[in-house]
């Protein structure tokens, strides 16, 4: 495939909201040419009626696009609940929100934020109080190399995930250590002043690569072993996506962190929600003004993050993600004879050998002559195995076998033959 074509826009109405966004946006992101006037179930239709099967989710539609039961709690909140309420009151939006929070995850306490990058954020600084409350003057959290946590300085400025991002947020943020992402080198990471270990289950941005079950129980005993805390970032892969509400349940209670993060399906996909959820032990830290969020836990989110896991439940996404992420791994093998797939629920790992990337091939299935086209995110490039990493992340809310097929033989497999 021609690794320097130029995709277009694929109609008028496109390509002059596309040449606005580019004269005045911020060029932080570089995305594929394809507008998202609406989106609906599994679709995503461009103001030129172009229509899409979304299988990247928006990083945040477990259920589907515009799932009619949270925009409904949503709207009846706006309508008659209250649009903005501070921390510095309660709300019983609220209290529904932890009261499900802490039902379906087993943990004590939440602590709400408003995005993925807060959480991670707020969870840091919570390993760091805990530091400082034990005496350590220079508390300091091990994380590893090529897990994504966020822009925030305390994560970009650390170099974990895009080398780049460091280069331009010198000085580095004090307090982290970054190691390798193997059991030797966080043991030898490991200090008088260390006080926690922050992980995602799974990479989703450096993949997705998938952890076993020796790497995080490992991980699980060294905490244990040295009396650390471990936390888990679940933004990506929790609330169904792997199959679990928690990807680390995978891997049953030994494999339990002290608290995790939570985001991006919270919200439905309508409302930006992300939270830190912990044990009271770990949980105890967040004293009064010690954190804070404007958005964070208001009712308006609440209600949302409510509705979502509501249908997340009463939907069975759990086992649609395990049964639908298993039913579309085996058809891509059966139609990419000696390609590597790999799986947890519905979160997918491509690997295309000998390609040093898959963005021109998945700008093709959306933006070339495909039916159906297929909106896919192509993934990072390991220069020691010389693969491209490609992600499939449908909603498994919205999806069926039928549409899996479609997809599969009409688009995806005939294109990635192509590479």
């Amino acid at each position: 495939m021609e690794e320097n074509k130029k995709f277009k826009p694929l109609g008028p109405k496109s390509a002059k909201i596309i040449a606005e966004i580019d004269k005045y946006s911020a060029t932080n992101y570089s995305p594929y040419p394809f507008v998202v006037e609406k989106a609906e179930g599994p679709w995503l239709i461009d103001p030129d009626g172009n229509r899409a099967l979304d299988f990247l989710s928006a990083y945040s539609a477990i259920l589907s696009h515009r799932h009619p039961g949270v925009i409904k709690a949503v709207e009846d909140e706006m309508k008659n609940g209250s649009d903005l309420v501070s921390r510095a009151l309660y709300s019983a939006r609220f209290a529904e929100m932890v009261k499900i929070i802490t039902r379906l995850t087993g943990y004590d306490r939440v602590l709400p934020k408003s995005d993925g990058g807060s959480a991670t954020d707020s969870a840091i600084s919570g390993l760091l109080m805990h530091g400082h409350e034990k005496g350590i003057k220079n508390p300091e959290v091990i994380l590893t190399k090529d897990y994504f946590h966020g822009r925030t300085w305390v994560f970009a400025s650390n170099a974990l995930f895009d080398p780049d991002q460091y280069f331009r947020r010198n000085p580095r943020s004090p307090g982290i250590v970054v190691a390798e992402n193997n059991l030797v080198a966080i043991r030898e990471a490991i200090n008088k002043n260390t006080v926690g270990i922050f992980l995602e289950t799974h990479k989703g941005e450096g993949g997705p690569i998938f952890s076993d079950k020796e790497f995080l129980v490992g991980v699980r005993n060294l905490c244990n072993e040295y009396n650390l805390f471990l936390g888990l970032d679940e933004i990506q892969t929790g609330l169904g996506r792997c199959g679990y509400i928690m990807a680390w349940q995978e891997y049953g209670e030994e494999a339990r962190p002290d608290f995790v993060t939570l985001g991006k399906a919270l919200g439905g996909g309508i409302i930006p929600v992300s939270a830190v959820v912990g044990t009271e032990k770990f949980m105890k830290v967040y004293t009064p003004g010690s954190d804070g969020s404007t958005y964070g836990g208001y009712p308006i989110a609440a209600a949302a993050a409510v509705a979502s896991l509501k249908y997340i439940e009463q939907e069975g996404i759990l086992e649609k993600s395990r049964e639908l992420g298993n039913y579309f791994v085996e058809k891509l093998r059966k139609e990419l004879l000696n390609v590597v797939v790999e799986n947890r629920g519905m979160l997918i790992r491509v690997e295309l050998k000998g390609v040093k990337t898959a963005k021109y091939a998945c700008q093709e299935m959306l933006l070339g002559n495909k039916n159906p086209r297929v909106f896919m995110r192509h993934g990072h490039y390991d220069e020691h195995k010389d693969v491209a990493y490609t992600r499939i992340a449908p909603p498994p809310g919205a999806m069926t076998k039928e549409l899996i097929d479609l997809a599969v033989e009409k688009t995806i497999a005939p294109t990635l033959r192509n590479i």
